[in-house]
């Protein structure tokens, strides 16, 4: 490699100063023993690498190939034979190519990974052409090239390496014929070059998926200056990229709306390289504001070091009118939860708690729930108790005042509480009917075109580990479903449906086979929005492992037979497809097209149950969906009767109709044989088989406040969300508002349970004696129960998933 460039030799070939001859004579014994170890190793037999190495970029596990190198030596001599032993010594595939056209012909037909070109003076024009060429192709981008060069005379300066990087190349080596020099180059070059180029390459790809991401993310340091955004950042934010690399991120916040302390609190996390995630508002080049779920994440380099050095953040848009709803600094303080995986998550109190409390409120709610027809039948039992032989006549005429009501089932907002608020929410919830204004809305429900393209390979045994693990939990009341929301990309129905039902039999049962239950699957789940937070297929997923919860209990099985079991399966995956994220009383409000078609009376629900049957059965395009096509006529028939029935029953209105004849069954069964106080088993009527499928998915379709309270806490924000959308389209459309204001989340959640939840669900979990669910509904309802101005609700209103908190 010639000598050090720190020694500098006059004219004469001799050095004068004897500490220098010294010096040297120490270095020349030092090159000798070196040389002399080289060629000792060079007598060893060579090296075989194997066929693939394994390399680490971040989490990417990367295989890098042995590394082709292709010689470019005009004409052979000592330096291209070194180069050759080398190859060979190394175990690195080698090519030999003595001219320009040879030289492109070999790249062209095989890859290579590094190219050696001899660049001394003969040969200089032909080095140089070569290296352009290479670098002038995209295909060759990532080839190492190396010039070798004349050798530099002692008593010579270092010349420049400018010239050769100018031209392409990668690195410079002067002429040396020895064998161990040329090995160990190539070896820097394979575990230098050319596997950060393999590196770089991965990289690319990431930045390709970025590009085709429909969330958006950028890039910034740590100072917070942009050096990447998304396509979908620049949607989103109205700002091209040329706007914002290099020009700081921060801008985008808007800190009147967001507040002081929350983005604070987001810079103290960032300081600390903790991951901060919470719901912002988003600034938009010439538009209004935006409410903005945002995750800044922390990227550290491999050195160790604990500060960042840049920032990756992901924006997802919420709705474009939640802003002006539920994020207004007025209303909100922020907080900081330290969360088990040691991230930060800002989170926000909401302050604006009513005058009365929510604890004092919920003791203005406990009347009891009596429709009518349990007020007659709880006076007929107690004259029957007593014995008289006699009616009172007042009696009489209180039940055939009673019996003329047209609403026998339903016991009326007024006799339930007294609260104006809580008949508000009451109302909002119940309201099917809404006032016609002169007002013709915007189509809200559109066609949804939906692939169904899957492979005849079984589905289980081509399941990620991941997904096979959470659906082994899948009987675990509580089930984490987000977790599956997240590791199957959004379609939790798929897998987990394919998974019930095939535990339920479908597949022998209907004779249907698996390549056409999965299309079936896929087109369901893609005819639900993606867009609502809390009416998608995520929601179909969890009312459909509540209802198989329900199935495996042993009550269950003593009423109802397998082709029960599916009917309630497929209303469940079913029961709120194509749902626009709007009331009913909003769809009549509007005077939408589908509260026309179904005169204002269970729009969604009959849109529901259509629409199932529509994709199912008539969906010409879909070839193999159908998976009642091998039922006979007369099982068809009754089992699509079953099925509307049931996801009628999931209608609002209709909610103490069923509670109350559940009710009114179940005390009409008298006592049991030792003369006990409690129930016999009911008849097995198709009419009661029919009460307790209706009733079974009406409690898994309210059964969040039964769940474990981070699984609860989750569905109530994302409701929460869905309805504030609602509210402001419809202050923004100057409508009537058909919903409560949601402004007191734990103060919703405890109306809910206590007007709807609490009683159907105890009744029926007592059917199927799960008496640990009412306990679990009990907890929650006290967590709920416990948020009032001294003690305010700490948990920001996210779409976050993680269960794992309480």
């Amino acid at each position: 490699m010639g000598c050090a460039a720190s020694v500098h030799a006059s004219d004469s070939s001799q050095c004068k100063d004897p500490k220098h001859k010294y010096i040297l004579q120490d270095y020349d014994n030092t090159i000798r023993a070196v040389t002399e170890q080289s060629r000792k190793e060079s007598e060893e037999p060579p090296q075989k690498q194997p066929e693939k190495k394994e390399l680490r970029f971040g989490p990417v596990k990367l295989l890098q190939e042995i590394s082709r190198v292709l010689l470019v030596f005009p004409v052979e001599d000592g330096q291209s034979e070194a180069f050759l032993w080398a190859c060979r010594k190394g175990g690195f595939a080698c090519s030999i190519a003595n001219s320009l056209e040879t030289a492109m012909d070999t790249l062209d037909k095989r890859k290579h990974h590094i190219v050696v070109i001899d660049m001394r003076l003969a040969v200089y024009s032909i080095g140089e052409q070569i290296v352009r060429k290479i670098r002038s192709r995209p295909s060759l981008a990532s080839v190492v090239t190396l010039a070798v060069c004349p050798a530099i005379p002692r008593w010579c300066e270092e010349p420049s390496v400018r010239p050769y990087l100018d031209m392409g190349f990668n690195r410079r080596f002067l002429e040396n014929h020895d064998r161990g020099a040329c090995l160990n180059e190539i070896v820097m070059m394979d575990s230098g070059e050319v596997s950060t180029g393999l590196k770089l390459s991965v990289a690319n790809t990431l930045f390709q998926l970025l590009e085709e991401s429909r969330d958006s993310f950028d890039i910034t340091d740590i100072d917070g200056i942009c050096s990447y955004v998304n396509p979908s950042f620049e949607k989103l934010a109205g700002f091209k990229s040329i706007d914002m690399v290099g020009k700081s991120t921060d801008s985008l916040l808007n800190e009147e709306k967001t507040g002081q302390g929350l983005i604070e609190t987001m810079q103290r996390c960032k300081a600390e390289g903790k991951v901060w995630e919470g719901i912002v508002v988003h600034n938009r080049k010439g538009q209004d504001p935006i409410s903005v779920e945002m995750k800044v994440m922390p990227v550290f380099d491999a050195d160790g070091n604990n500060l960042p050095s840049h920032f990756v953040t992901c924006r997802l848009e919420l709705n474009p009118t939640v802003c002006r709803s539920c994020l207004n600094k007025n209303q909100y303080n922020s907080t900081t939860r330290r969360m088990s995986n040691g991230r930060v998550r800002t989170e926000s109190s909401n302050t604006s708690i009513n005058s009365i409390s929510v604890n004092n409120n919920s003791r203005r709610l406990s009347k009891q729930v009596d429709a009518p027809i349990i007020k007659i039948i709880t006076m007929l039992r107690s004259i029957q108790d007593t014995g008289s032989q006699q009616l009172p006549a007042q009696l009489i005429e209180n039940v055939m005042a009673m019996l003329r009501s047209s609403e026998l089932y339903n016991p009326g907002s007024n006799s339930l509480t007294e609260d104006p608020e809580a008949l508000g929410f009451m109302d909002g919830l119940m309201e099917g009917r809404g006032t016609r204004p002169s007002v013709t809305g915007d189509t809200i429900l559109s066609h949804r075109e939906s692939t169904a393209a899957f492979n005849n390979t079984s589905l289980m045994q081509s399941l990620p580990t991941l997904i096979k693990e959470n659906l082994s939990k899948r009987e675990e009341w509580d089930y984490d479903i987000f977790e599956l929301e997240r590791l199957s990309s959004h379609r939790p129905l798929f897998y987990l449906g394919f998974d019930i039902l095939v535990e339920f039999g479908i597949l022998n049962n209907f004779k249907v086979e698996e390549t056409t239950l999965r299309n079936w699957l896929g087109l369901i789940e893609s005819s639900y929005r993606s867009s609502n937070t809390y009416h998608n297929s995520t929601h179909a997923a969890d009312v459909l492992q509540a209802s198989a919860c329900f199935c495996r209990s042993q009550c269950m099985e003593n009423f109802l037979d397998p082709t029960d079991f599916l009917a309630l399966l497929i209303a469940s995956i079913c029961h709120d497809i194509d749902h626009p994220g709007r009331t009913n009383a909003f769809l009549c409000s509007v005077s939408h097209e589908l509260a026309i078609m179904y005169n204002d009376s269970a729009v969604l629900e009959s849109h529901h149950s259509a629409v199932t049957f529509k994709v199912t059965c008539q969906s010409a395009e879909q070839k193999n969906v159908n998976i009642f096509k091998n039922l006979e006529p007369e099982n068809f028939k009754m089992i699509r009767k079953s099925i509307i029935s049931m996801i009628l029953a999931t209608d609002m209105t209709q909610h103490f109709e069923h509670y109350n004849k559940f009710l009114a069954v179940n005390l009409k069964c008298g006592s049991t044989e030792e003369g006990e106080e409690g129930m016999v088993p009911l008849p097995v009527s198709q009419e009661n088989k029919s009460l307790i499928l209706r009733m079974a998915i009406k409690c898994a379709d309210i059964s969040n406040p039964s769940r474990k309270i981070s699984l609860a806490r989750a569905w109530a924000h994302r409701i929460v969300l869905e309805y504030r959308d609602q509210i402001a389209e419809e202050k923004s459309r100057k409508l009537p508002l058909s919903l409560p204001p949601f402004d007191d989340i734990p103060k919703s959640q405890v109306l809910f349970v206590h007007l709807f939840a609490r009683d159907l669900l105890s009744a029926y979990y007592e059917f199927l004696e799960f008496g640990h669910l009412t306990d679990q509904l009990n907890e929650t309802f006290e967590y709920w129960d416990s948020f009032n101005e001294e003690n305010p609700y700490p948990h920001a209103l996210t779409l976050s998933t993680s269960s794992t908190s309480t």
